[in-house]
């Protein structure tokens, strides 16, 4: 059984290089927990804890398309519908034509309907969205391009809409508290965040080698309020239990999604796209980032390592987080450091830590990103 001194190496070099005051890590292969681990500091003479809640950002995109999911096997979503067939208001200045399906894909072009870090009532962000213009020359579904919280807060609204529960509600009662995901949260109830606050990890903007604490991201006002497509929180070992049950929903298992409603989201559906936020080729399941490195080797962001096949489902987060299945090595990963060193040198971090995984356990010479197809 390997003892990962290859992955530990990478977490410890970066905690030297101030890169990252610290990091949790878990990792399954075919079902068995082979790792679960946490380094370094949380803050000045306080460790890194295993329970600790960390901070995901966007690799919690994927919970909203679960989200969308469990709603589709009950047969109230439909992707091809418009939007504002459930949220009338959505349809202003040419919003009309935009799908649930294309919010997933990223496609929808209303990447300037951002909001940033700093919280603010649900419903005003929401009012700005629905009134918000799309980017000129955009057909939806025809340009891609990442968008980082508006399509997310859509979704989240479309599921209040139909389900009657707010989004964050809806996630941890049938998604996190059904696959044991007791610690983690889109946005803690702000009348039990004292329950949870002595566990809230920090975040650390380190671009500058003097780590500083990420006040929009770690104050309670951020920690409670809902971001769908942003703050997600909780320990890596209960975070891969998402990928754990989707790697076995995918096989054919039963869960909290159908089969065939598991492997829809995770299938390839915006291929050979250029991506207008990333400026690289990325394919793109249904709010799921796929492994897409062989379009440029080496030169891709926010991809799973250098030997993750074709087959890799997940999503990274801003600098920071990476959670994925790997299904050609029944791998399962969720690595989540508490630093943002800026965007080269967190690409180079995250690239040679996943990599060192699959260099770990053996997983080098099959289904390498430009062997296998998906």
């Amino acid at each position: 059984m390997s003892t990962f001194e290859g992955l530990k190496h990478e977490i410890t070099r970066g905690i030297q290089a101030g890169e990252h005051f610290g990091a949790q890590v878990a990792i399954s292969v075919k079902g068995e927990r082979l790792l679960e681990e946490a380094m370094g500091m949380n803050e000045a003479f306080q460790p890194l804890q295993q329970d600790m809640l960390m901070l995901w950002l966007s690799a919690c995109k994927p919970v909203a398309a679960v989200a969308c999911g469990i709603l589709m096997d009950r047969g109230l979503l439909d992707l091809e519908r418009p939007v504002a067939e459930w949220i009338p208001e959505f349809a202003s200045r040419k919003k009309d034509k935009i799908t649930p399906r294309h919010l997933l894909t990223h496609t929808a072009g209303i990447r300037g309907a951002t909001l940033g870090w700093r919280p603010k009532p649900w419903e005003d962000i929401i009012g700005m969205i629905c009134h918000s213009k799309p980017e000129p020359h955009w057909a939806p579904g025809e340009l891609a391009g990442y968008h980082v919280d508006s399509a997310w807060y859509m979704l989240g609204e479309l599921i209040r809409v139909i389900d009657g529960r707010p989004y964050e509600h809806f996630v941890r009662e049938e998604i996190f508290l059904p696959l044991g995901m007791e610690s983690c949260w889109v946005g803690i109830d702000d009348d039990l965040y004292e329950d949870w606050e002595d566990r809230v990890a920090m975040v650390y903007d380190t671009h500058f080698g003097v780590p500083v604490v990420l006040e929009e991201l770690c104050s309670r006002e951020s920690v409670t309020c809902c971001r769908p497509g942003g703050n997600g929180r909780g320990p890596a070992r209960e975070f891969i239990l998402f990928y754990e049950a989707l790697q076995r929903m995918v096989k054919g298992e039963s869960g909290i999604l159908k089969p065939e409603t598991a492997r829809t989201l995770v299938d390839r559906h915006r291929v050979g796209m250029m991506d207008k936020t990333f400026r690289r080729t990325i394919d793109w399941g249904l709010g799921f980032m796929r492994q897409s490195d062989f379009y440029a080797p080496g030169d891709t962001p926010y991809q799973f390592g250098n030997y993750a096949s074709r087959e890799a489902f997940g999503h990274c987060g801003n600098q920071s987080t990476a959670s994925f299945c790997d299904p050609s090595f029944d791998l399962c990963v969720s690595l989540l450091f508490n630093g943002l060193p800026g965007e080269d040198t967190h690409q180079a971090r995250m690239r040679a830590a996943l990599s060192a995984i699959y260099e770990d356990l053996g997983f080098t010479s099959e289904c390498s990103t430009t062997a296998t197809e998906s």
